[in-house]
């Protein structure tokens, strides 16, 4: 035929034939172009059902239009010999190319050939004989479907049994072999044939002849392909082997789904080679007992759909499976055992587990696929469903990135899959549950895999889809209760615990988003931020409980107002909340109301049921701490370093906790161990504390020079460098230290410190006077327009100083009653002042007001001081006595008053004894200090150990004791009564 014109198609060469017809290179004489000629071969043409074949191949190649399918230009008859025109293609078959070394490479061409099958799917076009020499390539690398010879088209003719099972055996599905109905489905087993086929160079299912060949593909799985590829990912593995499934059923129900997976895959294997991360590979999952598998499990899958959200569920579980018998006739009974056994297990709980110890769980963040930044949260939506579950139990996201920071990754945006199964085995977690969403025009796609991690191996599959954003969180509903259903959770349980997510958060996916933002900020004590987002879900949706209760929380941590507000709106919608939130919405409500006592007993009940949960245990530690409950607090704040030793806030806690516990020689490991996770300078400043508590000085100092070296703008280092300058009795090098620190050259926060430092060093050295100027210095201090809070923390520093140091009752009135005028009246270092000069003035029911309007929280001990302050000024001791045995903590002016009282009351020893402890009690510097306690009472120590050493004629101990006071009060005020009677009695005993 060649150089023959038939019609305007001039034949140039022959390209190529088969059992199908013969190929020519041809000339379109019309349209001058190169195109592909098809005919029937003779023998062929003469057959009506052949015939009928060939033209139902050009309808159906016909019908599509595809870049990845050949284009058919038309069907014609030349002398009773059928032909059709086609797009030539400029390349060669997939077959010359095989194997490829690519996996990225393989990805590209099967994501093409996936687009073209879906293409033909949606136009009810099933291609039934998919394999390699059906594939050409273009020159520049592009896949085009050829060959829909056997086509089968929605409504065409029905062709005879024989021609129906024709096709390429090898890639021939399970129902096809079996001469059962192929439909979509089968084309997925062929692609999948195909896939493996690309990846090896070999054929997953092989024999020596059509009959081997037949029963391998019935009855027996392909060689692990991890063995063959072992660079082969997880996903890589489970794609290929879901669509090798012998039951249709268990395969991807549609080309699409399979599409999606590849180009997941592709892209993410485009971002970073899994080999470089070193995700291992997954061993291939077992096949079917219904198709003679021979492993220990296979899938089962159940598919339905609800009309009513337009959402369809699939699901694929791994259940026990029976040996491989060597004939078929084994398989019925065995089927109907699995399908038995299955519904059972799906259905009614087969295999379910009672409740005891909980399976670890973690869940990966969405890989989100739709561009809409709204989900990206959805990671948090599934774990606040799958929390509900006391069969589980779930990572918090902030436990997820506690165990990053140990790995040294603690600064990543989302934790995907390779970070998941890091975490997992960090945490030992039983299932990793990882997903995707996708978005299809209106259609939202979530296919979320649950991994077990130490075994490297999918657990279960669970795909999701609905129409609408809004549908998005009755499709988390689905996926929670698939994955408990699927970790064996009594059906009967997860019924009883379930509640619509969508109850417990909001529809709106903006919201969400917003809440899903502020948390991740709440994790990095980013409070003020985190409050920002917390308005915007609440903006966007006013009854999301969870948001306004989050605000609150942020507000308070942040030291913001507007908390109280946020809180009343969080209790409104409790019912809303998961069962974990409302507990801690009642604690946040108790705590915004100043009754911590609520507080700790709600945290108690949440930490039973469960028991792990990070914020719980440092909320109870923070507030068990403030309430004086030690032992409570250092349980709780240990807990919490257990399960995040990088966290700042429990360190500085549980150090406070010991000091306050007077636990010495824990200081300096607690205090070392701080600094070895969180090198910062509070850590600093705490371990150069330990060692002042032991009177090592110089180390005490060596630490904070080094602390300072290395945080050079902490204002707070420089400060403490200057008081453990005073403690270690080297007064001219602390005021060096300080007077360094209110240069005109050095920024505002440090020139404070200063004048502050220089307050208490006059205090510790009975210049009352100096002390006061300090503070004149201070309030003429110019500062920026943030910084004016000061003022009215100085103003209330003098007056405190005039009343108790000067007994200037009018100067402190006036000063206390200007401070009260100024704007950081809200503060809580404000109301303790507040506090100290209505006690020092006598006016101890205001004071009890303030301590049960704004101190409660803060510590459990003021009320009692208050008693006892009272009783002991009225002159009755013993009542006062008792009330300063009630403080399980003193500070060192406790201490003191204490002493003192015994002194009246002539209990010389036990007031001795409390004046030694007095002396070791100067923990802690910086943030929580009784360093200004300390230096005030520590002098006037030996002036009261020295009239108790007289009256209990220990001459020699009396004169040591005088001699000791005057050193340190050498310039002291000469009008001080102490400082005074000091120098009368010490010269009157050296006569």
């Amino acid at each position: 035929m060649i150089g023959q014109t038939i019609s305007h198609y001039q034949i140039l060469e022959k390209l190529g034939e088969g059992g199908m017809g013969v190929v020519y290179k041809a000339q379109d004489t019309k349209l001058n172009r190169v195109v592909a000629l098809k005919f029937l071969p003779p023998h062929a043409s003469e057959n009506a059902e052949t015939k009928a074949r060939f033209l139902q191949e050009a309808q159906a190649a016909a019908s599509l239009n595809h870049p990845n399918i050949c284009t058919i230009y038309g069907v014609d008859e030349h002398q009773s010999q059928m032909f059709m025109a086609m797009e030539l293609v400029d390349g060669g078959t997939l077959r010359k190319r095989l194997p490829y070394r690519d996996i990225n490479e393989v990805l590209g061409i099967a994501l093409q050939i996936g687009e073209a099958l879906h293409e033909a799917h949606v136009k009810g076009i099933v291609h039934r004989d998919v394999k390699a020499e059906n594939i050409m390539l273009t020159a520049r690398g592009d896949a085009k479907v050829m060959d829909f010879g056997l086509a089968k088209l929605k409504g065409s003719l029905k062709l005879t049994r024989s021609l129906s099972t024709v096709g390429t055996l090898a890639y021939m599905a399970p129902e096809q072999i079996q001469g059962g109905t192929a439909d979509t489905r089968s084309d997925i087993f062929s692609f999948g044939v195909l896939l493996y086929e690309m990846l090896t160079g070999k054929l997953p299912f092989r024999g020596e002849h059509e009959a081997a060949m037949m029963y391998s593909i019935l009855n027996e799985s392909p060689d692990p392909i991890g063995k063959v590829l072992p660079e082969a990912s997880a996903e890589l593995v489970h794609i290929i082997n879901r669509a090798l499934e012998k039951d249709p059923e268990d395969r991807y129900q549609n080309i699409k789904d399979m599409v999606i997976d590849i180009r997941r895959l592709r892209k993410e294997s485009s971002r970073v080679s899994r080999r470089n991360i070193g995700v291992p590979s997954l061993p291939d999952p077992v096949p079917s007992v219904a198709t003679g598998g021979a492993s220990d499990s296979g899938p089962l899958q159940v598919s339905s759909t609800t009309e009513e959200l337009r959402r369809s569920t699939t699901v694929t579980l791994k259940i026990p499976t029976l040996p491989v018998r060597s004939t078929l006739a084994w398989l019925i009974p065995a089927i109907v055992v699995l399908v038995g056994v299955a519904g059972y297990f799906l259905l009614s709980g087969g295999g379910e587990t009672p409740i005891g110890e909980r399976i670890p769980v973690a869940v990966a963040d969405f890989n989100n696929q739709t561009k809409e930044e709204e989900l990206d949260g959805l990671s948090g939506m599934l774990i606040t469903s799958l929390e509900q579950s006391k069969h589980l139990s779930v990572l918090t996201r902030s436990r997820m990135y506690d165990l990053l920071k140990l790995m040294g990754k603690g600064s990543v945006d989302r934790i995907d899959e390779a970070l998941g199964r890091e975490v997992s085995r960090q945490a030992n977690v039983g299932a990793l549950v990882v997903a995707t969403i996708s978005k299809f025009d209106k259609l939202y796609v979530i296919d979320m895999k649950v991994l077990d991690p130490e075994k490297n191996e999918y657990i279960l599959t669970v795909k999701e889809q609905a129409e609408g954003k809004s549908s998005i969180p009755a499709m988390i509903d689905k996926l929670a209760e698939q994955t408990r259903l699927g970790l064996k959770e009594r059906k009967s349980d997860v019924e009883a615990t379930t509640q619509k997510v969508a109850e417990l958060t909001t529809l709106n996916m903006e919201a969400y988003q917003e809440y899903f933002t502020g948390e991740g900020l709440i994790n990095k004590l980013q409070f003020e931020e985190a409050a920002d987002h917390f308005r915007k879900a609440v903006a966007l949706d006013s009854s999301f409980g969870l948001a306004w209760y989050r605000l609150s929380y942020a507000l308070a941590w942040g030291g913001n107002p507007g908390g109280q507000e946020a809180i009343a709106r969080a209790m409104k919608l409790i019912d809303k909340a998961p069962e974990k939130e409302r507990y801690l919405i009642r604690v946040q409500d108790a705590l915004s109301r100043e009754e911590p006592q609520p507080a700790i007993a709600l945290l108690k009940e949440l930490l039973v049921l469960y028991p792990d949960d990070k914020e719980a245990n440092y909320l109870l530690g923070d507030y068990a701490y403030h309430q004086e409950d030690l032992e409570t607090a250092r349980n709780s704040l240990q807990k919490v370093l257990s399960m995040d030793p990088q966290n700042e806030r429990a360190h500085q806690h549980l150090y406070w906790t010991l000091a306050s516990a007077r636990s010495l020689s824990e200081l300096q490991p607690s205090a070392e161990r701080y600094l070895k996770n969180v090198p910062s300078p509070t850590a600093y400043s705490l371990l150069s504390d330990s060692y002042a508590e032991q009177a090592q000085y110089d180390s005490a100092l060596q630490v904070c020079r080094v602390g300072i070296e290395k945080f050079p703008q902490d204002f707070l280092l420089k400060r403490q460098l200057g008081d453990i300058y005073a403690v270690a009795g080297q007064p001219d090098a602390a005021r060096e230290q300080y007077h360094r620190l209110i240069r005109s050259d050095r920024p505002f926060n440090e020139r404070v410190e200063g004048y502050l430092g220089l307050r208490l060093l006059a205090i510790s050295r009975g210049e009352y006077r100096k002390a006061i100027e300090a503070v004149d210095d201070l309030l003429a201090l110019e500062s920026p327009a943030s910084g004016r809070g000061h003022i009215g923390t100085a103003l209330m520093l003098r007056a405190w100083m005039k009343v108790f140091f000067l007994r200037d009752t009018t100067g402190g009135r006036l000063d206390f009653e200007r401070a009260l005028t100024l704007s950081d009246a809200g503060a809580q270092a404000y109301h303790i002042f507040t506090y100290f000069y209505y006690l020092h003035s006598g006016q101890f029911q205001k004071s009890r007001d303030i301590v049960n309007a704004e101190l409660k929280v803060v510590s459990s001990g003021f009320i009692p001081y208050i008693n006892a302050f009272e009783a002991m000024t009225s002159g009755n001791f013993g009542t006062a006595i008792e009330y300063f045995r009630t403080i399980s903590f003193p500070d060192p002016k406790i201490q003191y008053y204490t002493a003192t009282v015994l002194s009246s009351m002539g209990q010389f020893p036990a007031a001795l004894s409390v004046l030694r402890d007095l002396r070791s009690n100067i923990s802690v510097f910086g943030i929580g200090s009784s360093f200004p306690q300390f230096v005030e009472v520590h002098p006037l120590s030996y002036y009261l150990e020295g009239t108790i050493y007289e009256r209990t004629n220990e001459r020699a101990k009396a004169i040591k004791s005088y001699e000791t006071f005057l050193t340190l009060w050498k310039n002291a005020d000469a009008e001080i009564p102490q400082f005074k009677e000091a120098k009368e009695r010490l010269k009157a005993l050296r006569k």
